[in-house]
């Protein structure tokens, strides 16, 4: 009965041990498995965060032009203007109110890693700490974009339209852009100065705003983009 018993103990270790064994392998099979797609969601992230950089740097030039043609309208405007004082910088620097840019950043990757419940494989508290601040705190900046553009559409574009006749950038002709893509205005006289004032110094606001905006969306880019390359082994 003793060896019957010893004999039925050990097969139940045996049994134990083997059962253990497996659920071991199979657990550390299933996590290897989560920190390799973990890695595939952080590489395709990391590539997004690069198109971020260069897209942040550009709206960032972009409402730096923004910047200096407000500030040399109201300078333009406190001068007691003539329309003969209308030059082709002058219209140029009218039409760098009228900059609004737009961030199409993707957080597609970011939503699937924090959906994924796997946050926790990243080896880094920084990194992890980082990509939630730095994807909580687009909205604000992109609700800026949008009322700078409202601004510009709902309120500027219409009034100048009373003192223009063109707004458009011919392909290839440097003469009628301001900056990259944005048209030079064409005026055909005057604008109400007082309003014009109005308008530079709000938009003056905005620009100065969303210029570092996008100086500090570039930083933590960067720093992201760096975190991510010792995460990944990325030489």
């Amino acid at each position: 009965m003793k060896n019957i018993l010893a004999r039925g103990g050990i097969e139940f270790l045996a049994v134990l041990v083997g059962l253990s064994g497996s659920l071991w392998v199979d657990g550390n099979v299933k996590e290897n498995e989560a920190i390799v797609q973990n890695n595939e969601i952080l590489n395709r992230l990391y590539a997004n965060l690069r198109a971020d950089s260069s897209d942040g740097e550009w709206n960032r030039k972009a409402y730096e032009r923004g910047i200096k043609g407000c500030a040399r309208i109201i300078e333009w405007c406190d001068s007691n203007p003539t329309f003969d004082s209308v030059d082709d910088s002058i219209e140029k620097d009218i039409s760098a109110i009228l900059i609004a840019t737009y961030f199409g950043n993707n957080d597609e990757e970011y939503n699937s890693l924090k959906n994924s419940g796997q946050m926790h494989l990243i080896k880094n508290n920084t990194l992890i700490s980082d990509l939630h601040r730095y994807y909580s705190g687009l909205g604000w900046s992109d609700y800026m974009d949008r009322d700078t553009w409202r601004v510009t559409e709902e309120e500027i574009s219409p009034f100048l339209s009373n003192y223009s006749d063109e707004l458009y950038y011919y392909r290839g002709d440097n003469k009628k852009r301001v900056f990259s893509n944005y048209p030079k205005i064409n005026l055909i006289r005057l604008p109400n100065i007082e309003k014009l004032r109005f308008y530079a110094s709000k938009k003056l606001m905005h620009h100065e705003h969303q210029s570092r905006a996008y100086n500090r969306i570039v930083s933590r880019v960067t720093k992201l983009r760096s975190l991510l390359r010792k995460e990944l082994n990325i030489k």
